[in-house]
């Protein structure tokens, strides 16, 4: 998911005014599966880390999802207007991403092999 986040923000940095309407829409509407998609598994797995503390994990993906918008605002308030800094802000928003892909590739465990939900609250 994150992924294609990344490779769609990554692509959209490329639009500029003389770009092909068509295909730019279809760029948006692309990328903005993957991520009403990414977050709705954010949001969809915190029930299931552990039960007993469902409300603070949900509380929690909110509040650091918050945080995030902020920073991005921010960031995108510093860059200069006009295609440089939108350009510049896609950028950073793919590579984000995609660092965040490679992270999760690499760091995060496997949950398939396990069957029921109290293996899972262990291991949380």
């Amino acid at each position: 998911m994150i992924a294609g986040v990344g490779l769609g923000y990554l692509l959209m940095s490329r639009i500029t005014s003389g770009f092909w309407l068509p295909l730019a829409i279809a760029m948006t509407m692309l990328t903005s599966f993957f991520v009403c998609g990414g977050s709705g598994a954010t949001f969809g797995i915190a029930p299931l880390l552990k039960r007993s503390v469902t409300r603070q994990i949900a509380g929690n993906v909110g509040a650091y999802g918050s945080v995030g918008s902020v920073l991005y605002a921010t960031l995108y308030s510093l860059l200069p207007q006009g295609i440089t800094g939108n350009q510049t802000f896609f950028e950073v928003l793919g590579i984000a991403a995609v660092i965040v892909a490679f992270l999760c590739l690499f760091f995060l465990k496997d949950t398939k092999a396990h069957s029921n939900v109290t293996e899972i609250e262990e291991l949380a």
